[in-house]
């Protein structure tokens, strides 16, 4: 069992080196890519709302008295 621990934590500590390596390579294609190009999006014109009615100042529940 003591075996089994050790071996484990070996290759657990060997796996994080070998990925912490390979995280500060330098990348070998150093190009940018191309920038976008802008796109002209055009919105739509917004209706006014419809006028409230604040004149009727009824009850809220309906068919009740």
């Amino acid at each position: 069992m003591k075996l089994l621990k050790q071996t484990l934590m070996t290759v657990l500590a060997m796996s994080i080196l070998s990925l912490s390596a390979l995280s500060f390579e330098t990348q070998k294609n150093d190009q940018k890519p191309p920038p976008k190009e802008e796109k002209d999006v055009r919105k739509a014109d917004k209706k006014d709302p419809p006028p409230e009615n604040k004149g009727d100042k009824g009850s809220d529940k309906k068919g009740k008295p």
